[in-house]
């Protein structure tokens, strides 16, 4: 009886937080300037991209170095489908994390078949195919001038308006990730991350689920190119470069890639940082190598496992999740 009581007064507390989040982002243009709204976009759209990495990462325990390729994937997709097919802006957002699925399967099959360092030497290398056909390319891609001026409809040039688009697509990706995390299939992921012998003794079938959660991935990693696509107005070579999928494995790192929060905490994290120090000092890349070389020494389950181990309460029946 009183462990019921505990429990309906946790779910309170998380309804209640749940529509205060959603209160706070619908009135925050409201209270921030137009330069912080930019950066809170920025925020949403790494936090997607991260968040779909850590469906391979933080649930089926495939470390990958390729998610710029696909991130990449679905902004040029889109943007070429707006600038060279006249295709409309909404269509071109549904089509870019598509082609980037489409080219997970294509990538995911091969990689698939290795496990381990070679699995993601396999990703870096189709990520490095990726940026070499879009740097290349300049008939169809632009080469380094990349593709610019790519129009959005009215109803979204403005920053707040555009505010409000991510909002509403980064709720879906990342409702739809949370899903997926807490599906059979997200709970037969976490048994391939833990031991892959055992949960094909248990007939998993693992390199199907490791497919499919590949691709899954690469939806959503396209799903954030695309937005950033539309939120820049161009696309360039330097999206597919490994150090933007660096940034993306760092933010999983730091935020905790073994708890579904931990990403969109990192993403936070990652770009005031990143706004923050750049004001002071132009070494930002050697501040970003000690944030995570602490990480990994003294916060390897990153802030989400920290603020989970310190603060937060948990039901004994939900702790199977996280590591």
């Amino acid at each position: 009886m009183k462990k019921h009581l505990l429990l309906n007064r946790i779910r309170g507390q998380r309804l209640f937080w749940s529509v205060a989040t959603v209160i706070f982002f619908l009135v925050l243009p409201r209270i921030i300037s137009l330069g912080y709204l930019s950066l809170v976009i920025e925020m949403m759209i790494l936090g997607v991209a991260a968040c779909g990495l850590n469906l391979i990462m933080g649930y089926a325990g495939m470390v990958s170095f390729g998610p710029a390729g696909l991130y990449a994937t679905g902004a040029y997709a889109t943007a070429l489908l707006i600038v060279k097919f006249g295709v409309p802006f909404g269509w071109a957002m549904i089509a870019g994390p598509i082609a980037a699925a489409l080219a997970g399967v294509l990538i995911g099959w091969f990689c698939v078949r290795r496990t381990a360092v070679y699995f993601a030497l396999l990703t870096l290398a189709f990520s490095q195919i990726i940026y070499t056909i879009v740097f290349e390319w300049y008939s169809f891609t632009g080469g380094d001038n990349g593709i610019v001026g790519i129009k959005t409809p009215g109803i979204l040039s403005g920053i707040e308006s555009y505010y409000y688009f991510t909002l509403t697509a980064s709720a879906v990706c990342v409702g739809l990730m949370w899903m997926i995390a807490n599906s059979s299939f997200g709970k037969a992921l976490q048994a391939i991350r833990e031991n892959p012998e055992r949960a094909e003794f248990i007939a998993i079938h693992v390199r199907r689920y490791q497919l499919a959660a590949f691709v899954l991935s690469s939806f959503f990693l396209g799903a954030a190119g695309s937005l950033y696509c539309g939120f820049n107005h161009n696309v360039f070579p330097v999206y597919a470069h490994w150090s933007k999928g660096a940034d993306i494995l760092v933010v999983c790192l730091l935020g905790g890639m073994f708890h579904f929060m931990g990403p969109i905490l990192g993403s936070v994290v990652y770009i005031l940082l990143d706004k923050i120090i750049v004001s002071f000092t132009e070494y930002w890349p050697m501040v970003l190598g000690l944030i995570v070389v602490l990480s990994v020494l003294f916060l390897r389950g990153g802030i989400a496992g920290f603020l989970s181990s310190r603060l937060l309460y948990k039901p004994e029946g939900e702790r199977g999740g996280d590591r």
